[in-house]
């Protein structure tokens, strides 16, 4: 009777470690593919199109549109000053009052079905027309 609980216990011993390594092979899968899904990408060029809910930037080497929304952050000199004014006011903010066509921008985006701006940064405005 010993002989036979030592047999059970050790089958269920070496059945459980080859268990737990096959559920752990396909855990590092699984980890990789919400990696790619979740992971943040940086674009940088001159915009070259906006409008309320998308913006397109040209690279060096090719154009890019990235949807935005309400949830999109937008860092620019003067953005917190005109944010606030804008809250007393309870006028909505857009992302046309902080970037403008021919700005330089960084853009920090997660890619999916559609590329979603999640961070646009603008480091260079573009000069402002001259007043006659």
């Amino acid at each position: 009777m010993k002989r036979l609980m030592l047999l059970v216990l050790g089958g269920l011993l070496v059945s459980g470690s080859a268990f737990a390594q096959a559920t752990g092979a396909k855990a590092p899968e699984k980890a990789a593919k919400s990696a790619t899904a979740g992971k943040t990408m940086t674009a940088s060029g001159s915009v070259t199109a906006l409008t309320a809910d998308s913006l397109t930037v040209k690279g060096k080497t090719e154009e890019m549109t990235f949807a935005v929304d309400k949830d999109t952050h937008v860092s620019a000199s003067g953005a917190s000053h005109k944010t606030a004014a804008l809250k007393d006011n309870k006028t909505p903010t857009s992302l046309s009052q902080f970037v403008k066509v021919g700005d330089q921008v960084t853009v920090k985006y997660h890619d999916g079905a559609t590329k979603h701006a999640s961070d646009v940064m603008v480091r260079a405005a573009s000069p402002a027309a001259k007043k006659k």
